[in-house]
């Protein structure tokens, strides 16, 4: 079997999908794999999955045009197997606006939500556009003025306006359907923008999550619910802010990081996987599943 892992893509998260595609390439080398390397560019955004030969598509792409069910549906039409979820589950867990709807739907917290500045009623508030990753393009507002220069700045985009709720940072990776654990994330600068994710020693890590049990079981209870309501497939990771006893919902990763400061590999500890289980038992699930 041929494995041809795509990475790098068009979005502004090209860079980590490049370190999380090296990783998990070099994983699968390293198992015996026969596998390469795809980097997509706008030059070969087509090409490279119509004139390359695999059996299998481990899909390592980030944002848009990898994430958010362009890729797949192109490989549907292909015939191809690839890793990870499908058309639908992929375009509808992008967009911040609406998986938060639905997760609002099913019981989960949620912090408030606003559709334009006029409508906001407290400060300070969260804008950030609706389809994009690793904290590219988040304002803080504090006020009416501000949060009308973080929407003009992100005027192209579709945007997401909610109450900024400050609290500890938890998140939960979901594989196959199993809530793998709950991970606490301490950014040193206070913030967990993209130099905190992205930098080793920026951040410190607690796993398992050193919380309240109930907080910790709901925490893994509703990121299973999500991933099971929107049929995601393989690995996800839902993120959650934790204030005064209540985790509020903010956003689930259906292809998320692997680099070596990803927070998935880090989880998958707890239920003793090693990154190679992670790589292996993608292979294997999606080998299978296509096949049925």
């Amino acid at each position: 079997m041929k494995i041809a892992v795509f990475m790098g893509g068009t979005s502004s998260e090209r860079e980590v999908s490049l370190r999380t595609g090296a990783a998990i390439l070099n994983s699968l080398v390293r198992q015996g794999y026969d596998a390469y390397k795809v980097d997509l560019t706008a030059e070969n955004l087509v090409t490279a999955f119509t004139d390359n030969d695999y059996d299998l598509a481990y899909i390592a792409l980030h944002g848009e045009f990898g994430e958010d069910g362009r890729v797949q549906a192109l490989l549907d039409m292909l015939g191809k197997k690839y890793t990870g979820s499908g058309v639908t589950p992929s375009a509808v867990s992008m967009d911040k606006v609406l998986t938060k709807l639905i997760a609002e739907d099913i019981g989960i917290l949620i912090p408030k939500t606003y559709t334009s500045v006029e409508d906001i009623e407290n400060f300070p508030v969260v804008v950030k556009p609706a389809k994009e990753g690793s904290s590219v393009g988040i304002y803080i507002c504090n006020n009416k003025e501000e949060a009308t220069v973080a929407v003009e700045a992100l005027k192209d985009k579709k945007l997401l306006i909610e109450e900024f709720v400050k609290g500890e940072e938890l998140t939960c990776g979901v594989m196959n359907g199993e809530a793998m654990g709950v991970l606490k994330i301490t950014p040193k600068s206070g913030v967990y923008d993209y130099t905190s994710k992205y930098t080793t020693g920026m951040t410190d890590y607690q796993f398992p999550a050193q919380i309240d049990s109930k907080v910790y079981d709901a925490v893994m209870e509703a990121s299973k619910k999500i991933h099971e309501e929107l049929n995601l497939g393989g690995i996800s990771r839902s993120d959650f802010i934790l204030k005064d006893g209540k985790a509020y919902f903010l956003e689930v990763n259906t292809c998320p990081g692997m680099t070596e400061t990803s927070l998935i590999p880090k989880i998958a500890t707890l239920k003793n996987y090693t990154f190679d289980d992670l790589t292996r038992i993608m292979v294997e699930t999606f080998t299978k599943i296509k096949d049925n």
